[in-house]
């Protein structure tokens, strides 16, 4: 899978799986990613690394809580 984060650059958190999904599809994601974005629980998302936890990828230890 290519590496999400150039995909949600542009995403405002907290946000929702919804939210995940359109910026990915504004920035141009493959179906690769949008399908790996779609299968992330519904539920609200804090920050970056709680979606890189999810998607079994590196998180940032610059955003860690």
């Amino acid at each position: 899978m290519s590496d999400v984060r150039e995909y949600l650059s542009e995403v405002e958190y907290p946000c929702e799986r919804a939210d995940l999904l359109r910026s990915a599809t504004a920035q141009g994601a493959g179906d690769d990613v949008l399908g790996h974005l779609g299968k992330l629980p519904e539920q609200r998302y804090e920050n970056a690394n709680a979606v890189h936890r999810l998607l079994g990828q590196d998180v940032d230890p610059r955003e860690m809580p």
